[in-house]
């Protein structure tokens, strides 16, 4: 059982979980829109590995800016501070890797890519570096979920519509898409804001639970992905997709009900995290039902 709990610390605290879901979400983007596949694995390879470096970038520099003081940090931060070597060295291979992938999609593809380093970038790096009292993106108050949507749809909606063969035909389903997504991401987002409600008070940080309390916040989450279903309904997506997705979005609504901030950090590292891998699941199942 130790070896078990292990190996889940590794997957998800290593941000190799996190790193997969993004992936799942971008190719359950490919099925419902049925988009081409020409360079499918190189864009999903990218968007792996510019997460995983991203995602640690990020994990580094919170470690260099919190309390050394290791038995004050949380289990997450610890067991970075144990494996940090093995991440940086992972890292850095994926980082290279991701680079040597994006010489091999549609130029156009910088488009999102710049921006979303940028975006990733000034997320924990004050925006005027040299003046002391400067903030980063998640510090502004009430801020820091937004960009984790808007980065997250951009990856998610916009390398696969800027690598199809029908760009730049507009097609009405695209901003469609992209504001579901973005509404899902902030709803599955919005009980790790419940999670580090203590930490982000004595940070001075401000988030939304703060301002509408958990339980509010609960139902603010379980309001978008309701919302999330709507745009569903209204896009141009076969049925059975449409039926599989809202399957997903009724067992994120059940999972995300039971969110408390006393929940032990793989509730939301895996299980809440995890809610990605569902829907990708029940959108795989459908397509494999609708075949036979």
């Amino acid at each position: 059982m130790k070896g078990f709990i292990a190996f889940i610390k590794l997957i998800t605290f290593s941000n190799l979980f996190v790193s997969i879901c993004v992936v799942a979400f971008t190719h359950t983007i490919y099925i419902i829109y049925n988009f081409p596949k020409n360079n499918l694995l190189i864009v999903l390879s990218m968007i792996f590995c510019f997460s995983f470096f991203t995602y640690n970038v990020q994990r580094f520099i919170k470690f260099k800016s919190t309390n050394k003081d290791s038995s004050k940090l949380g289990k997450r931060l610890q067991w970075i501070s144990k494996q940090k070597n093995l991440l940086t060295i992972l890292s850095i291979i994926f980082g290279i890797i991701g680079i040597g992938c994006s010489f091999y999609v549609h130029f156009l593809s910088f488009a999102v890519l710049i921006p979303m380093g940028v975006l990733s970038f000034f997320y924990v790096v004050p925006i005027l570096p040299f003046y002391k009292k400067s903030l980063t993106l998640r510090e502004i108050p009430y801020f820091k979920i937004f960009i984790i949507g808007f980065v997250w749809s951009l990856i998610i909606i916009g390398l696969p519509t800027l690598n199809t063969s029908h760009f730049p035909y507009f097609n009405i389903d695209y901003p469609i898409a992209l504001l579901q997504v973005f509404l899902f991401t902030i709803a599955i987002t919005l009980p790790f804001d419940i999670r580090d409600i203590e930490y982000d008070k004595a940070n001075n940080l401000k988030t939304i639970p703060q301002l509408l309390g958990v339980k509010n916040t609960i139902i603010l989450s379980e309001f978008l992905l309701i919302s999330s279903i709507i745009l569903l309904y209204i896009s141009d997506i076969k049925n059975h997709h449409f039926y599989g997705l809202l399957t997903g979005h009724i067992i994120a609504m059940i999972v995300i009900s039971f969110t408390k901030k006393e929940r032990e950090e793989l509730f939301f590292a895996a299980i809440i995290e995890g809610l990605i891998i569902v829907l990708y699941l029940c959108v795989l199942i459908s397509e494999y039902c609708f075949s036979l």
